[in-house]
């Protein structure tokens, strides 16, 4: 049996980001602000868990976990975690 841990590419505060490989785990506390950006690679978010406040460009929505979305390239983008929150992003061209 082969076990391999799971590098961390970010914590802080607001929680964590692990590798899993093209996807990226991350879990955050409620209150907590993520992307408020855009990139130049479209992304698929899968919201496992929790409640968030979704701004793509200008609409905003309540969102609840399971759900899944996707952002495309260099459109702005934000997540306010309004409950304690688990994502799966997977990024293209990664």
């Amino acid at each position: 049996m082969e076990l391999t841990e799971i590098r961390v590419i970010k914590e802080d505060d607001r929680g964590i980001i692990l590798d899993c490989g093209k996807s990226s785990f991350i879990s955050r506390k409620k209150g907590s602000v993520s992307a408020n950006h855009k990139h130049v690679d479209p992304e698929t978010v899968y919201l496992v868990k929790g409640k968030i406040e979704l701004t793509i460009e200008d609409e905003t929505k309540i969102v609840e976990a399971p759900m899944m979305f996707r952002t495309e390239s260099n459109e702005y983008h934000k997540l306010v975690a309004l409950t304690d929150i688990d994502l799966v992003i997977d990024r293209e061209n990664e």
